[in-house]
């Protein structure tokens, strides 16, 4: 029987029910991004680069993010805390095999996935099969970083090395790389020394391997001379003193021992220079032991990993970063926005944003010399400084803004 109450319950839950079906319609409506990371234990370039590209993408009122990442947490504390429930990250160990890939994905469901490359081997290609697999309808790959070094090609003498040419460790190991690229729906690389190195060495398809440089927001970096002297008077370094500064973590593809032995040789040659070197990593305490050696102790500051890195920026009187392997590095454009002339090596993407002689000096990678006589042409030519400085700042803004260039990935990204 039904009585009076529950002829008045019955309109109710089927308004509920509707009302609950209409926001499940809702939440499936939503486009879903996953943003997939490989395992680090420092926020770093790649890091930041994806939270700069979410908040691009947020514009979408109505898109949902993930951030999967294949080991600890490095995001969260980075996050902007207005993004609330639109953004959230997860971690899980990685998939050994496709179908443990595959049923990641699944678990996510995303409309597009983003696998953001640390290098070239961060992800196998069976993450990549595994999201075709699953249905995702765009696979994205971002490459932050130049192909290094390949692998000896074996000696081919006599049946078994043919076979090792053919099938073996290195063969296997770059057709994977190719193999993945042809899954992925676009490569995106940050700079063209990444992109030309992959087509030529590795053979991805040209057509959808394209470049879109990283950028900076020139609002957010500027010049403040103000902010300058306040950071150079809390350090206890004179208004006049040659500052570099260096923003980089602290391992061996970084070659900040490179940077250390430059440094002594120029105090040898009579300058006057002092550094910061902003950044952590495994190498911290050799690089200390080395200062030390080379009694640059009251010339060298170790001021750790810093989340505004710009106060330190402002007091700098020029950039350098003598890296052995690059992509395009931030910390070299948010130096150039700052107004700092750049001291860089020719690996990767540098020499895209640092134009020698124009907004600072290229050098060779792992050349003491060079880096000498670099520091020592900036620290002794104010005239020639200034120029750079102010040209620096022009170039960042023109080339390498970061509304620009976002805008032009997240068209690469969801069409």
């Amino acid at each position: 029987m039904v009585t009076v109450r529950n002829m008045i319950a019955l309109p109710l839950q089927h308004n509920r029910v509707a009302a609950l079906q209409g926001s499940l319609q809702l939440a499936s409506d939503r486009k879903k991004f996953l943003f997939v990371l490989p395992n680090s234990n420092e926020f770093g370039g790649l890091e930041k680069h994806t939270i700069d590209l979410i908040g691009c993408l947020r514009e979408d009122k109505d898109a949902q993010f993930t951030i999967l990442c294949l080991g600890q947490d490095i995001f969260t504390s980075h996050l902007d805390p207005d993004w609330g429930s639109t953004v959230c990250v997860c971690t899980k160990t990685e998939p050994v095999t496709v179908s443990g890939w595959r049923t990641l994905f699944r678990e996510y469901r995303p409309d597009v996935t983003v696998f953001c490359y640390g290098w070239i081997a961060s992800f196998p290609w069976q993450a990549i099969l595994a999201a075709l697999l699953a249905g995702i309808r765009r696979r994205i790959a971002i490459q932050h970083l130049v192909l290094p070094e390949l692998p000896p090609v074996p000696d081919g003498r006599g049946l078994r090395g043919k076979l090792r040419i053919l099938i073996g460790e290195r063969a296997r190991r770059l057709l994977g790389w190719r193999f993945a690229a042809f899954l992925s729906t676009k490569t995106i690389c940050v700079s063209n020394a990444v992109r030309d190195s992959l087509i030529t060495s590795l053979h991805f398809p040209p057509r959808r391997t394209i470049t879109v440089h990283n950028g900076i927001s020139v609002s957010n970096f500027s010049p403040s001379k103000l902010d300058g002297l306040a950071t150079r008077s809390r350090l206890g370094i004179g208004s006049d003193e040659f500052l570099l500064i260096c923003a980089a973590r602290l391992s061996e593809v970084k070659g900040i021992d490179i940077l250390l032995q430059a440094i002594a040789g120029a105090v040898r040659r009579g300058v006057a220079c002092k550094c910061l070197i902003a950044g952590d990593g495994p190498l911290r305490e050799n690089l200390a032991r080395q200062t030390e050696e080379l009694h640059l102790s009251d010339r060298v500051y170790f001021i750790g990993f810093q989340r505004d890195v710009r106060p330190f920026l402002h007091a700098a009187s020029a950039f350098i970063l003598t890296s052995h392997l690059e992509g395009l590095p931030l910390a070299v454009l948010e130096a150039m926005a700052c107004g700092l002339p750049c001291i860089v090596t020719n690996v990767g993407g540098s020499a895209d944003a640092v134009k020698h002689g124009i907004n600072g000096l290229v050098i060779a990678p792992g050349s003491v010399g060079e880096a000498e006589n670099a520091i020592v042409r900036l620290a002794t030519q104010d005239a020639e400084r200034l120029q750079m400085a102010s040209k620096a700042r022009s170039i960042a803004c023109e080339s390498f803004n970061i509304e620009v260039q976002m805008k032009e990935l997240v068209n690469v990204i969801i069409n």
